[in-house]
């Protein structure tokens, strides 16, 4: 189901969140094993980038990680995203009843995280070539037209004026962006005090 929406998410995402709006998948069960295979893009991607292109600083050498450090950084990234994604989702149906009409059927948070989050997941793949603008630049645009999907969607599939629909996408963006320096954070210290990383030329 979600695999049928991402061609149209990017190139009418309008007219695609209708379609999801009268869909109204409300069983966040369906949406796990997608979420599952999506997460496994950036590590993927990472893996790649680390252990076979490498990165190059300046005019030296080529830098890349052994196989093993890379892993247990991956291996870290694929469980945090899948943690963003939960905890995201758990928090649009804590918030939607505040904004949204109860007798409504209702999208599950889940659903609506993992749609959201589609461009971050899938512009990743540029990290198998690792350079700082490339990456910097896919970064960018792939959080804002993440952020252009949760305010055009969000009152299309909740069916609310656009006014409560900017309030309730700045909610769940604050909590987005907050949940997003967490688990780098978090990533970076478990990986730095409990994996010793190895980088070679």
């Amino acid at each position: 189901m979600l695999l049928s929406h991402v061609w149209g998410l990017f190139a009418h995402p309008r007219e695609e969140f209708q379609l999801i709006q009268k869909e109204q998948a409300d069983r966040p069960s369906m949406y796990i094993l997608y979420i599952l295979i999506l997460a496994a893009i950036p590590p993927i991607s990472v893996y790649i980038g680390s252990t076979m292109t490498g990165w190059r600083i300046g005019d030296g050498d080529i830098t890349r990680m052994s196989t093993s450090s890379t892993l247990s950084l991956c291996f870290l990234i694929y469980i945090g995203i899948i943690a963003e994604i939960y905890v995201l989702g758990r928090a649009i149906d804590w918030m939607r009843d505040t904004y949204t009409d109860l007798c409504k059927r209702k999208l599950s948070g889940l659903a609506l995280a993992t749609y959201i989050v589609m461009p971050l997941l899938i512009l990743s793949v540029f990290a198998v070539y690792p350079t700082i603008w490339l990456i910097l630049l896919s970064l960018i645009v792939a959080s804002s037209y993440s952020a252009y999907l949760l305010y055009a969607g969000i009152p299309i599939v909740f069916d609310i004026p656009k006014e409560r629909g900017v309030m309730f996408s700045s909610a769940i963006l604050t909590i987005g962006l907050v949940l997003g320096v967490v688990l780098v954070i978090a990533l970076v210290i478990i990986w730095v005090m409990g994996f010793d990383p190895v980088f070679t030329s």
